[in-house]
């Protein structure tokens, strides 16, 4: 395939823009927001409150850059049926936003579909060659991590799992983290691609 038909690299800038966006507005969001507790509470408990269109507009947001993103991803070798899972679950992040918790099971069907399907399509683009060695073993190891953790967060939401003082909010930020660095560090790759090329010409 032709340079000109590749999605530019600067997309990548949204994989990197688009955790931070959404991260940095639950925090607002829990800062503004004193019943909160990490203690007792569900993340998407902010999305219902007098400030809620903080925590829903950062999911919203960051479900809509993670569309441009993906396609970004082409770049470094990701096929086309991950890249369909991962905007798949980038949506599934945005219509959580948009059907909060008031929504009841859509709410927590598009949660699950995004806290799932992400780690998973990490995990099956990380067994490409094509990724760098780093990037692959964080995606593998990190991956992991984040589904033993939201499954923890499923056994709260069921109630076959307590632990002592740890709301539901607490697996959901630490697999929102874990997730969150993943796309950093493939944006951080994507963007790279480019000024790797111009060196590369600039020494032959």
């Amino acid at each position: 395939m032709k340079n000109e038909q590749m999605p530019p690299a600067i997309l990548g800038i949204t994989g990197i823009a688009g955790p931070i966006i959404a991260i940095s507005f639950i925090l607002i969001d829990v800062g503004v927001s004193p019943w909160f507790l990490w203690s007792r509470n569900a993340l998407s408990d902010l999305g219902v409150h007098q400030y809620g269109y903080l925590f829903n507009s950062g999911l919203i947001v960051e479900g809509i850059l993670n569309v441009f993103f993906v396609i970004s991803l082409k770049r470094i070798g990701i096929a086309r049926y991950v890249q369909a899972m991962m905007i798949a679950s980038g949506l599934s992040l945005a219509m959580v936003g948009v059907f909060n918790e008031h929504f009841g099971y859509i709410h927590l069907l598009f949660a699950l579909i995004y806290f799932i399907l992400f780690p998973v399509s990490i995990i099956i683009a990380s067994a490409s060659a094509t990724l760098p060695g780093s990037l692959r073993i964080y995606g593998i190891a990190g991956s992991a991590t984040a589904i033993a953790v939201i499954i923890v967060g499923i056994g709260f939401v069921f109630h076959f799992v307590t632990i002592k003082n740890v709301g539901l909010a607490v697996p959901e930020f630490i697999e929102a983290v874990i997730l969150a660095l993943w796309s950093i560090f493939a944006g951080l790759v994507v963007y790279g691609t480019d000024k790797n090329k111009v060196s590369n010409r600039s020494v032959s």
